[in-house]
């Protein structure tokens, strides 16, 4: 080749080299996921609110395990067994007992399903995310709205599911088939990703903490002085997800499902009152407890919100599925507005009330209030 030819390909050789660099530089990007320094693998990704995150947990499960139209992934809030059909709407266990499977599903290993999230801590709590280190946190001083953001992870994550085959020998005969026959929407828990919570938070006294966390127990911590941050994770698994299907349909579900977020999209600057929605609450309470806890409550709900719809029935539940502390759990992002006047006026008998986002199908405005188990 003569010099002229070897300065052109030389020439090419550069423009080409520019053009690859200018792609890799300009090509678009997630904003929501941040990657390793291969640049390749997701390794933190940071999500808004509870959409999202459910949407996220969602994408995870169900491009590893696939699922139809009657399959939905939601956050999980209760460890509710495999086989407890929910209500078409809300969260509330229709039937505990007679859908569970015999023998049970061995779990087995789903490592690197999930990420780790970094996110708010509102959106944290609204999730009820490891309630068990969230609770350790706020009983040794930790003030988690103070906190920006939170980082979670999970490790040592498990999937238990029930296949096609014993979800079609469950729920076609017995007691089960009778009951989903006759009511038209239930959902089976037939799914549910365990593992163990880990939260990451910014403290101002990382080593003064730790000391008050050991003194609780039940949780690992590590204390990071130098960035001022504390870790806090459960010792033993627990659920992450839920994986439902759903088995016809209702006359009285106003919402329907999708896959595989079947929960309501966030609209800015939407409140509840914009579209004339009245609350609707429900009481759950301990079903060892006395029946004046329920009815105490049912007249504190009246007496603080006259124009709320509060049902006169208080529906028993038992002990092990009831929250340590008072819950409103709401099911729409509008019907937050609602879920913090509710817990407003809860507060008065129970200090420790929170608000608690399901990500589950329900009636714009419906409330379920949950008293805590009775210790």
């Amino acid at each position: 080749m003569n010099p002229t030819g070897k300065k052109i390909v030389g020439l090419i050789a550069v423009l080409v080299a520019i053009i690859v660099a200018w792609h890799f530089a300009h090509r678009p990007k997630n904003l929501l996921v941040t990657t390793n320094r291969s640049g390749d693998q997701p390794s933190t990704q940071n999500v808004g609110d509870f959409d999202q995150f459910q949407q996220d947990l969602a994408n995870r499960v169900l491009k590893q395990f696939g699922g139809g139209s009657d399959f939905s992934v939601i956050v999980a809030t209760t460890a509710y067994p495999l086989g407890t059909l929910l209500r078409a709407t809300g969260s509330v266990p229709a039937d505990l007992e007679d859908c569970v499977p015999a023998p049970l599903p061995k779990p087995f290993a789903a490592q690197h399903l999930f990420p780790s999230y970094t996110m708010s801590s509102d959106t944290a709590l609204a999730a009820n995310l490891g309630s068990g280190a969230l609770q350790g946190l706020d009983s040794a001083g930790v003030n988690l709205k103070q906190s920006q953001n939170i980082q979670y992870t999970i490790a040592d994550a498990q999937i238990q599911i029930m296949d096609d085959k014993s979800v079609e020998h469950v729920t076609a005969q017995g007691d089960c088939g009778k009951f989903i026959s006759s009511h038209p929407g239930m959902r089976l828990i037939r799914g549910t990703v365990l593992g163990k919570m880990t939260f990451t938070v910014k403290v101002d006294n990382p080593a003064t903490v730790k000391a008050q966390l050991a003194k609780i127990g039940g949780f690992s911590i590590n204390d990071s002085p130098g960035s001022s941050t504390l870790s806090i994770a459960d010792n033993e698994s627990q659920p992450i997800v839920l994986l439902l299907s759903e088995f016809g349909t209702s006359q009285n579900a106003s919402v329907s499902p999708t896959t595989p977020k079947p929960v309501e999209a966030a609209v800015p600057n939407r409140s509840p009152a914009s579209v004339n929605v009245r609350a609707h609450m429900y009481v759950q309470e301990d079903a060892t407890d006395t029946p004046e806890a329920g009815t105490k409550v049912v007249q504190l709900l009246r007496k603080g919100w006259p124009t709320a719809n509060v049902e006169s029935q208080v529906q028993k539940i038992p002990t092990q599925k009831m929250p340590d502390v008072a819950q409103v759990r709401y099911f729409n992002a509008s019907d937050e507005v609602f879920a913090n006047r509710c817990v407003e006026i809860l507060k008065q008998a129970y200090p420790n009330a929170r608000a608690v986002r399901i990500g589950l199908p329900s009636p714009k405005g419906q409330l379920e209030i949950w008293l805590p188990r009775k210790r």
